[in-house]
């Protein structure tokens, strides 16, 4: 697995989305705005916001943060940004780059997608690498570090 939750984390998320399908009629990513707890930052087609369930492992290291890139128009896949959105979405990107985050996104056909509204995760890992990970059963396992 890419990107493991700690099992606190894992847990958290999992009652998040049993508690979204219930609660919330609209796509989750439309109805973010900029007074929310998570907001970063705003561009004319986007929202950067903090993730509500960030990942506790990338690429076999911690992770410092981890934000999203969200279109503020709903759409399914990074390929119908057009114009002015993908100019910005590419400036977001190189901006956060620069800033030491890695680029990850799902396809949309993606079963383990958790929200069908495209999203791209920038994840910054920290340099603590994790050099072991015993799973006992998903998402539960334990990690040391050096």
């Amino acid at each position: 697995m890419t990107a493991p939750r700690s099992t606190k984390r894992e847990h958290a998320y999992q009652q998040q989305r049993r508690a979204s399908r219930i609660a919330i009629t609209e796509c989750p990513s439309c109805v973010i705005k900029s007074d929310d707890l998570y907001h970063i930052e705003e561009t004319l087609s986007f929202r950067v916001i903090r993730n509500s369930a960030p990942y506790s492992i990338w690429d076999g290291q911690g992770v410092n943060d981890h934000l999203l890139i969200i279109p503020k128009k709903h759409t399914d896949k990074i390929g119908n940004l057009k114009g002015v959105a993908a100019s910005e979405f590419l400036s977001l990107i190189n901006k956060y780059e620069t800033l030491g985050y890695n680029l990850f996104a799902r396809a949309p056909a993606s079963k383990n997608k958790s929200v069908v509204h495209q999203h791209t995760h920038l994840i910054q890992p920290n340099d603590k690498h994790v050099n072991f990970i015993l799973y006992f059963r998903k998402p539960f396992y334990v990690r040391f570090s050096r």
